[in-house]
């Protein structure tokens, strides 16, 4: 469920970027000259003044509008689209270590209980943290272990010689 998820997430992120590609190649290939294009941004600027009106102090407030230097689209829009995409990379890539200590854990914890097991030692059993994947697995694997333990002991007692 979870790797669905992270599968969707990333896909999704691709998808956009490529549809972002595409959407800048068709205008290119469709004569408009992306890299010679430029944005004007305005910035609205707010004063407030104190001013007196029939003896009482009265904010006035006045607003000037003003042209920033020209930039172009790409600069405007790449940086927030690769920020974005870093940042989805970033976040995939610490919950991906997350999600994979809780199956690599059990994996290294049923493999050495059943090298353990193959060894001679009896009794062994497999205990995992609540939240790690595999539990059906190790629960199968202790069942095997129990019915093996089970078995060999009725060996034991029917195979030795009574007195």
């Amino acid at each position: 469920m979870i790797l669905r998820s992270v599968g969707i997430i990333i896909l999704s992120t691709f998808l956009f970027s490529i549809g972002f590609l595409a959407f800048y190649w068709v205008s290119y290939m469709a004569g408009d000259n992306l890299f010679k294009e430029f944005v004007v941004v305005y910035k609205q600027i707010e004063t407030v003044e104190e001013v007196e009106i029939s003896g009482r102090s009265v904010q006035q407030r006045s607003y000037t509008v003003e042209a920033q230097p020209q930039t172009s689209r790409w600069r405007l829009i790449l940086p927030p689209l690769l920020f974005n995409n870093l940042l989805i990379a970033v976040v995939l890539s610490v919950f991906a270590v997350w999600y994979s200590h809780r199956i690599s854990g059990p994996i290294y914890r049923i493999t050495a209980d059943v090298r353990s097991a193959l060894l001679g030692r009896r009794g062994v059993r497999i205990r995992l943290r609540e939240k790690d994947e595999l539990r059906d697995l190790a629960a199968q694997i202790n069942r095997l272990l129990e019915e093996l333990d089970a078995a060999e002991s009725s060996d034991h007692w029917t195979s030795e010689p009574h007195s």
